[in-house]
């Protein structure tokens, strides 16, 4: 209780009447400031102090302050003592939180306080001075953004990105032109340079390579499964995709040779491997 006395007493009040007694009991009011903006707010307070307990007077009405200019916000109130016996003092305080509704000079009516002592259940009234606040013009309205630069750099910004989308597309469109799709003749003879140009003069090499490559054309190119086939019915199979006999003939045999190769050791004479690509080579160029 000794704490929440101090610490009213500690406020920092910018304007105070002096205090009002009756018999036994003081009244006195303040302000936390007398002028302040139209968009602030202030305290004022009405505290009552007397000797003795808490229960020597009682408050059977509650306050209405009169208020011009100005509204309440927020309303509180509290009672503490100190001492205890004959030494005991009290205070209770009432606070009010004001809120401006135009500007001017915001006046507070006189309070009426009714109490009623005790035991002794004497009436009695005090009643505050009158105050005042100065309270300022409101502040300007903010004004609102120019709306034609906003929409005049979001043009500019539309028209950039409009810009950059149609460069995109037409180096994207100029790319395709110049890299063509593949067909898979093409990506075979592809395979079939570096093929060679990795097996160098190792036929057996050579021959592995070619295995892989030419299963994976025929798989692509017309759907055919070529591995454990005959020479014969890989023939077939292939004069019935549409293929000449010729080159039916000529590339079943070399992949039959091809798979058997893989597995085996191989003797090639000189320049074997050059003449086996070339002659793969120019069969493919003509399909």
């Amino acid at each position: 209780m000794t704490k929440l006395l101090i610490a009213f007493f500690s406020l920092p009040l910018l304007f105070m009447s002096a205090p009002v007694h009756a018999e036994g009991i003081s009244i006195s009011q303040s302000l936390s400031s007398s002028e302040i903006p139209f968009e602030d707010s202030v305290l004022f307070e009405i505290v009552l102090s007397w000797d003795g307990s808490q229960a020597a007077y009682l408050f059977p009405h509650p306050l209405n302050p009169v208020i011009d200019r100005m509204t309440i916000r927020g309303f509180s109130s509290s009672v503490s003592s100190t001492g205890q016996g004959d030494s005991e003092k009290t205070t209770k305080t009432y606070r009010y939180t004001l809120v401006p509704k135009s500007s001017g000079i915001g006046q507070i009516a006189p309070v009426t306080v009714s109490y009623i002592s005790w035991p002794d259940s004497l009436p009695g009234e005090m009643v505050t001075e009158a105050m005042t606040v100065r309270i300022a013009e409101p502040l300007p309205p903010e004004e609102p953004p120019d709306l034609s630069v906003i929409w005049w750099v979001a043009g500019i910004l539309i028209v950039i990105g409009a810009a950059l989308a149609l460069l995109m597309i037409r180096r994207s469109g100029k790319r395709k032109a110049a890299e063509p799709v593949r067909t898979l003749v093409e990506q075979f003879l592809d395979d079939l340079s570096q093929l060679k140009k990795e097996a160098g003069t190792d036929h057996k090499r050579f021959q592995t390579g070619l295995h892989r490559i030419l299963a994976d054309f025929l798989s692509r190119k017309y759907g055919l499964n070529p591995d454990n086939k005959s020479k014969e019915e890989l023939k077939e199979e292939l004069a019935t995709a549409g293929l000449s006999e010729l080159a039916a003939f000529s590339i079943a045999g070399w992949y039959t040779q091809a798979a058997r190769d893989k597995f085996s050791p191989v003797t090639a004479g000189p320049g074997e491997t050059i003449r086996l690509e070339a002659e793969i080579r120019q069969l493919f160029e003509k399909l």
